[in-house]
């Protein structure tokens, strides 16, 4: 029995469509694993561009394939230049879809520092079709040129996505803004526009109200947020020794669980050198990089990222010593300033309260907000490009900070060398799906970091992790830190006692035997710790001693590996204060 015309058409419709559903991808399409129209693979080698090795392809390619229906191409252009000299010409990138131009790109190859990540928008397909990337070298007038030998043009990791299939899984996005001071920043009361981005990722999520560092400085700081663990337990306590590995970090943990992680970083200290590039597939790192390029390359990574599982760690710098914000972003906090005071480590870091007039602190907070405004404005773009790509729905984005800053409030400028209030307390705060929107007063401290972003991702917090997870009940406990790089030549613990008042910072001799000197402070009656004050005899005995344990406790894990640095490392290390002259 012949069936009716119109179910036969139905039939066919619904055949064709089964079809097409078959033949789409069904995930990202690697363009240097595929055959190119020709039948062969294409011409590509790991190829080594400012020390980043990657698979990249050689030469002009054309590939057909089926591309999804909202398709999106995600490459890097880079140049291997084997001669002393510059390289000449410019690169010219054009990526084709059916023979017309979708994009080009003209790259200077003196300018190019590395790989330069590119994203691609094709338009709206769902059909079979051909991809083609054409490299070539022209002249300024885009005249082509023939490459001269040792130059080579490559293009890194091409990969077809799919922007359906981005937001589908869970995104983590962990920011570390070095050297943040908590009243900085408008969430937690400072009247200047330094944060609008990051006070409006507060407000719609959880925000810490006492969050605690473990250290003043970068490296024992950033180990303890991707650790879980006091800086004795993972050994990066000095400028000598670096991760021990003897606890899991947590890029680590989550690329077991089927993440991608990925990182950009700004500072010798929260790079391979030191172990921090333990656990992540990638962390690129670049010295004194601008909030701005750290933007940037978080924008690529994430359209390189958006359709699996991901952890990004990015790493801002700009509020750190110098201080020297864009021009634009100054005027926001200063009109007019005539002395000659320049926000470089050198020129301020020998003043003192004596010999400072107020209007050169002034400069000097003005340019320390204008690079938390530059670092916020950027962060902004990453925080607007999650969303443009749909990203925000499913990511948990965590904001935070190493450290503090001193402008003089116990004679001293920068950090590292004290443990007071004005450069252990931080900002902290988390937004994203099951997130809850209010503000905790519990005391929090960073190595409450990576068991938050293990409990949102549904792992085991290692019993290895002093913290715990902050989107839990949060018990009333102790803050703990410490610090070796110290103008008196000790070492320093602090311990805050729970939501108690106390607070006790301990000096003990280099070789952390005997205490030198004890201070004492009720935050409650003196937050700004102007006088020190014994408590009761009890309270104090009680303070000392677990801050003394906790001490020798974490030091039974053993110092990291010794940590070799160049002469140009230490010498710009130097520049920047941590190594004497």
């Amino acid at each position: 029995m012949r069936a009716a015309p119109g179910l036969r058409l139905m039939a066919a419709v619904l055949l064709a469509a089964a079809a097409g559903a078959c033949s789409r991808p069904s995930g990202p399409q690697a363009l240097l694993s595929m055959k190119d129209t020709a039948g062969a693979l294409p011409r590509s080698a790991a190829l080594t561009v400012a020390g980043d090795t990657r698979p990249a392809l050689l030469a002009s390619t054309q590939w057909t394939l089926v591309l999804p229906a909202r398709p999106l191409l995600t490459l890097a252009a880079g140049v291997a230049w084997t001669e002393k000299e510059e390289p000449p010409g410019w690169y010219q990138l054009t990526v084709k879809v059916d023979g017309r131009v979708a994009a080009e790109r003209r790259l200077n190859p003196r300018a190019l520092r590395g790989w330069r990540g590119l994203s691609v928008p094709l338009e709206d397909t769902g059909r079979r079709g051909t991809i083609g990337i054409e490299m070539g070298l022209t002249d300024r007038d885009g005249r082509p040129i023939a490459a001269p030998a040792g130059l080579v043009l490559a293009v890194a990791d091409p990969v077809v996505h799919s922007l359906d299939e981005y937001g589908r899984a869970r995104g983590i996005v962990l920011v570390s803004i070095d050297t943040l001071r908590r009243d900085h920043v408008g969430t937690y009361g400072y009247t200047r526009p330094t944060t609008p981005r990051l006070d409006a990722l507060g407000s719609g999520g959880l925000v810490l109200e006492d969050a605690v560092s473990t250290s003043s400085w970068t490296l024992p700081g950033h180990l303890s947020m991707l650790s879980g663990a006091d800086p004795g337990a993972h050994g990066g306590v000095d400028m000598e020794h670096g991760f021990n590995r003897r606890v899991p970090l947590l890029p680590e943990l989550l690329h077991g669980a089927g993440y991608a992680t990925q990182a950009v970083t700004s500072h010798l200290y929260v790079s391979g050198v030191y172990g921090l590039d333990h656990g992540f597939d990638r962390l690129d790192f670049h010295q004194d990089r601008k909030a701005s390029d750290v933007a940037d390359h978080a924008i690529d990574l994430l359209d390189r990222l958006g359709d699996r599982p991901f952890f990004l760690f990015l790493h801002f710098y700009d509020p750190h010593w110098h201080y020297d914000p864009p021009p634009e972003t100054l005027r926001l906090f200063e009109q007019s300033y005539a002395g000659s005071l320049t926000g470089r480590w050198g020129d301020f870091s020998q003043r003192t309260r004596e010999g400072l007039k107020p209007e050169d602190l002034a400069h000097l907070l003005a340019l320390y907000d204008g690079e938390i405004r530059f670092t916020d404005d950027q962060l902004g773009r990453v925080f607007d490009h999650l969303k443009e790509r749909g990203l925000d729905a499913s990511t948990l984005v965590l904001a935070t900070s190493d450290h503090g800053e001193e402008f003089l409030e116990h004679g001293s400028w920068e950090h590292q060398k004290t443990l007071y209030e004005e450069v252990v307390r931080i900002p902290l705060m988390l937004r994203g799906p099951r997130v809850p929107v209010r503000r905790e007063p519990a005391q929090s401290s960073l190595v409450d970091v990576a068991p938050t972003v293990l409990d949102w991702a549904g792992l085991a917090v290692p019993p290895s992790m002093a913290g715990r997870s902050l989107l839990r009940a949060l018990p009333d406990r102790e803050a703990y830190g410490e610090t070796d790089h110290t103008a008196d030549g000790t070492r320093k613990l602090f311990l805050r006692g729970g939501q108690g008042r106390w607070k006790t910072i301990l000096s003990l001799a280099r070789d952390g035997g005997a205490v030198q000197r004890e201070e004492w402070f009720d935050l409650a009656a003196d937050p700004g710790e102007r006088a020190s004050r014994a408590p009761a005899a009890g309270t104090a005995d009680t303070l000392r001693q677990r801050a003394l344990g906790r001490w020798r406790a974490d030091r039974a894990a053993g110092s990291g590996p010794r940590v070799e640095l160049t002469a140009e490392q230490r010498e710009r290390l130097r520049a920047l204060g941590y190594v004497a002259p």
